[in-house]
């Protein structure tokens, strides 16, 4: 009996499976297995069509698709009758129809299997039950069993109060459904990374998830799809819409360049579920320097010095830029050109530059918008300077011996390629005199070589000289030879002059007589008389044929205080003179004069100088008095009057009031200032030498504070580039830098030459007191002088601890019947991890158990969760228990539960090695040779009591099979026992174990 009891249980497991949870995995059977055993009895005589199973063997205990229905059903009619089987669903009001599949009953007395395809599956959820409706009659067989409700539909009902149905009993229905698993809806186009320009704009689709489900009756209205999480920046920049699943972006947003990710989650009604992943990678759009296509050079003139615009930059570009020289050592320069927002390719003021050393410069550039950079070539190739050349030398010139006046022997003109400004110079004359000179003429790079007056020639000692010329345009030079021939003359002589006279700018009349010149002609040839005076520009003086020097203007308020006339005398064949008078004015201004300037060296101001700080007093003499005079200034370079003041009134110079002297941007370190003093009549200058002396100047953050977030770590880990933001004007200064961090030392080193932040401990933020944010002051230095700024340094908590259970197994002893959802024990883990990474959830892995018979509550606490009835004294069963934190690192442990014979119900903990009766194998084979045993020991006794104490067997061959067959009913006589027997021939096997 009790081999037979086994051999039940054994077979009963094997055929049933137990659903737990939301989700069917596999394929189940749910309903009566066997739907080919029938009964005839009706439901006692009511009218019914439609009946809900509403016993256990009919509920659903997972959630899935009904694959295979199949019912044993009888017709007993001419024509097929359909029979509805069903799903309900109790709302606690009112029961719903989940779902029907129509089958036909084709034959009377036949098993109806009836597969049914997607998408006409009905999708059964947990603890719905199993029902059906026949609009002809009853077909689906019962028998006596369990538990249901029956009602008689006018038609078909999408929900019915099936509550308010008495409960019937003792009827089984010959029905089940064979449930399977649904599939698991996907992401397809999941997991992936798409590239996005930073430059899009809100509302562009930037991708559209695609989706796909096994089940064709999972359409996108069944699924949940959801955006679960997001790093980055992609909650902010992006906007998931679940109509369209479409991603996109968000308004009023600037992408920024980097990884943004976004992860997906879809989900069945069957909870059925599985994530992806996004991510989207903004690429920042680099500036394009469109200009440089079709203009990437330049020719310019090797003597050009001033500041000029080269190339205008045209970059394309959203963010905002930065152009940039990368060439260093050359004489350009790249900056915004005034009034516009362009760069322009300068060529530096002041810019020196020889074809002959260098013909061409060959620019690097670069423009960046902080994220990438766009170099660039720019060449500037020199054009040579051309040598001026001196026309019409060599030439010789004749002149009187006897000439007396400053004479011009020749203009010269010379012609420079490039049109640029000559100068000329006699470096020899031969034989060596003072006597011949060139000064510039009244015309463009014309000069004039001229013999200066009283040049005391005499025929008989030199009679040639030879004047060498070179003239020079700066930077290159041509020569040539002039020659003046001295001719023997007798000329006229002066009686009167050299000589000097004196006229009133008051009292002086048009016409009056100045001077009488007197000569004489050793020939007495008629001689005429021709004067110039010096100044020329509006002379007053002119003299007549009869030697008479005369005044043709008023020279009323004259301001000239002398002139030199020369008088010239010609006898027709030689000119006489000049000879000079001089003419001095009376009563007009005397010209104020600079008494302190030229310096002997130049003056020295240091850069950085205080505004309107005083530099140097004018200091001046004017023999008028009463005059009132103004300062005027101007500079070389031009630039000199944006640091530099003169006061109009007093003459003092002084630095801007408004602008600081920078050695560092100024465009010369050498200036010459010339200052001009006039009494509103005449007016003199002098020139004033500054030189800029440079001075150290400290390095200056431009960002005061500074972020670095970094995981907790050992030490020697270097964190990321703070990006530290400062400036020197001095840009041959080598920088340090350091830190101090005030009680928090020894946490962080710094790298003294690049600034980058190391770890010098290990840090752990999950140990107790541990800070996560630590603030220091880093300082850069030039070696003299330093700035600071501060850096706060984050450190953010890891998921770098493995929950960790007490013991690695644990032991307890239970009885069979102890008690359901009792606890009998705990396994409890811990987690290092502070924060939301020391938080975990228990879970146990009890598979090998074939049901779920254990439960673990949130405190580790274990609790019997179905009866160990089934297990038997002596089994010793196993399952794993798995602590899981919310970074997914996982500990285990094993537990062991142990049925011992008693009945005595303990627990205990232990990491020892198991017993003998421990290991679950052992009890259960000791079991089987026990059972076996008594089965063996007891089959003879049974025999013995089978034939009334005898051993030997009495009865007819097949009476043991008739009382098999009969019911439990004690008959008078075998007669009785034989009339029976032909009414009753019905094999009932579960009355076998009756006897008569």
């Amino acid at each position: 009996m009790i081999i037979f009891l086994l051999v039940f249980l054994l077979c009963f497991s094997a055929g049933t499976k137990t659903i737990n949870g939301q989700a069917c995995t596999g394929t189940d059977t749910v309903g009566r297995q066997n739907t080919q055993d029938k009964d005839n009895d009706n439901y006692d005589g009511k009218a019914v069509n439609a009946v809900l199973l509403n016993d256990n063997r009919y509920q659903f205990g997972c959630c899935g698709f009904i694959s295979t229905w199949e019912v044993f059903a009888r017709n007993g009619a001419a024509v097929p009758i359909d029979v509805k089987v069903q799903v309900w669903e109790d709302t606690g009001t009112l029961w719903n129809l989940r779902g029907e599949n129509t089958i036909t009953a084709n034959t009377d007395d036949a098993e109806n299997v009836q597969t049914i395809t997607a998408p006409n599956r009905i999708r059964a959820r947990n603890n719905d039950y199993i029902g059906f409706y026949e609009p002809s009659g009853s077909v689906v067989t019962y028998g006596g069993g369990n538990r249901y409700k029956t009602a008689n539909f006018g038609t078909d009902q999408t929900s019915y109060d099936w509550d308010s149905e008495g409960q019937g009993k003792n009827r089984d229905h010959a029905i089940h459904a064979i449930i399977v698993e649904s599939q698991t809806p996907v992401f397809t186009n999941l997991d992936d990374t798409v590239a996005v320009s930073n430059s899009e704009v809100a509302g562009t689709v930037l991708f559209t998830l695609t989706i796909s489900d096994g089940d064709a009756e999972d359409d996108s209205t069944q699924l949940t799809i959801a955006n679960t999480v997001n790093t980055g920046s992609a909650s902010t920049l992006f906007e998931y819409d679940s109509l369209t699943l479409e991603i996109k972006v968000r308004a009023g947003v600037t992408l920024t360049p980097g990884d943004h990710s976004m992860t997906f989650s879809i989900t069945d009604p069957c909870g059925k579920s599985s994530t992806g992943k996004l991510t989207l990678r903004v690429e920042n759009d680099p500036p394009v320097i469109t200009s440089l296509a079709t203009s990437n050079n330049i020719s310019i003139s090797e003597d050009l010095t001033t500041e000029t615009l080269l190339h205008t930059l045209v970059v394309t570009e959203a963010d905002p830029f930065t152009c940039q020289i990368d060439s260093t050592g050359v004489p350009f320069v790249i900056k915004t050109i005034s009034g516009s927002s362009n760069y322009g390719i300068f060529l530096s003021a002041g810019a020196s530059m020889d074809y002959d050393t260098q013909n061409a410069y060959v620019l690097d550039l670069s423009c960046t918008d902080t994220y990438d950079v766009t170099p660039g070539i720019f060449t500037v190739f020199l054009i040579r300077n051309n040598p001026p050349v001196i026309n019409g030398l060599p030439l010789a010139i004749d002149v009187q011996e006897d000439s007396v006046v400053e004479t011009t022997l020749y203009t010269m003109s010379v012609t420079d390629p490039e049109n640029t400004a000559v100068t000329c110079s006699i470096p020899t004359v031969t034989p060596s005199t003072t006597i011949l000179f060139h000064k510039p003429s009244a015309n463009f790079n014309e000069f004039d070589i001229v013999l200066q007056s009283n040049p005391n020639l005499q025929y008989d000692l030199v009679r040639t000289y030879r004047l060498d010329i070179t003239c020079t345009d700066g930077r290159r030079s041509d020569s040539g030879i002039f020659f003046m021939n001295v001719l023997r003359n007798k000329p006229t002589v002066f009686l009167n002059l050299q000589n000097t006279t004196t006229v009133s700018s008051i009292s002086s009349y048009i016409g009056q007589i100045v001077f009488d010149v007197e000569v004489t002609d050793p020939e007495n040839d008629q001689v005429q008389f021709s004067m110039s005076c010096v100044p020329s520009i509006n002379s007053p003086f002119e003299i007549y044929h009869s030697g008479e020097i005369l005044l043709k203007r008023s020279i009323e308020g004259e301001f000239v205080p002398a002139y030199d006339c020369y008088v010239e005398v010609s006898d027709g064949q030689t000119t006489t003179g000049p000879r000079s008078l001089t003419i001095h004015v009376l009563d007009i201004n005397y010209v104020p004069v600079i008494r302190n300037l030229p310096l002997p060296s130049p003056l020295v101001v240091s850069e950085n100088s205080a505004l309107a700080m005083s530099v140097f007093q004018v200091s001046i003499q004017d023999n008028d008095g009463a005059d009132t005079h103004t300062y005027t200034m101007t500079s070389s370079p031009p630039d000199g009057i944006l640091y530099f003041d003169i006061d109009s009134t007093t003459g003092l110079v002084s630095t801007s009031a408004t602008t600081i002297v920078d050695f560092e941007a100024v465009s010369s370190k050498d200036y010459t200032l010339t200052i001009t003093v006039t009494d509103t009549k005449d007016s003199v200058t002098q020139n004033l030498s500054l030189t800029v002396a440079d001075v150290n100047e400290p390095p200056v953050y431009t960002k005061r504070s500074y972020v670095l977030g970094v995981n907790e770590g050992s030490a020697g880990t270097i964190l990321p580039d703070p990006g530290y933001l400062y400036t020197d004007e001095d840009t041959g200064d080598t920088h340090k830098f350091s830190m101090a961090c005030g009680s928090n030392v020894g946490y962080f080193s710094i790298s003294s030459t690049t600034g980058f932040i190391t770890l010098a401990t290990d840090i752990n933020v999950d140990a107790a007191g541990s800070a996560t944010s630590y603030t220091c002051g880093v300082t850069v230095s030039d070696g003299v002088l330093s700035d600071s700024a501060t850096l706060t340094i984050n450190v953010k908590n890891i998921n770098d601890n493995t929950p960790v259970f007490s013991n690695n197994l644990f032991t307890y002893y239970l009885d069979s019947n102890y008690p359901l959802n009792t606890v009998f024990g705990s396994a409890v883990a811990t987690d290092a991890d502070a924060g939301a990474f020391g938080t975990f959830t228990y879970s146990i892995d009890q598979t090998s158990l074939g049901i779920e018979t254990f439960g673990i509550q949130t405190n580790g606490d274990l609790y019997l969760k179905n009866s160990l009835a089934s297990f038997g004294y002596g089994a010793s069963l196993s399952f794993i228990v798995q602590a899981i934190d919310t970074g997914s690192l996982q500990g285990t442990a094993t537990v062991f539960v142990v049925l011992p014979q008693t009945t005595t119900t303990t627990t205990t903990t232990t990491n020892r090695y198991i017993t003998f009766w421990e290991y679950p194998a052992n009890p259960a084979w000791v079991i089987v040779l026990s059972v076996l045993g008594v089965f063996i020991l007891c089959l003879p006794c049974f025999m013995v009591w089978k034939n009334r104490g005898s051993c030997t067997y009495k009865g007819r061959p097949d009476d043991y099979k008739e009382r098999i067959r009969e019911p439990s009913e004690v008959y008078e006589n075998k007669e009785d026992m034989t009339k029976k027997r032909k009414f009753n021939l019905r094999w009932k096997p579960w009355m076998w174990f009756e006897r008569s």
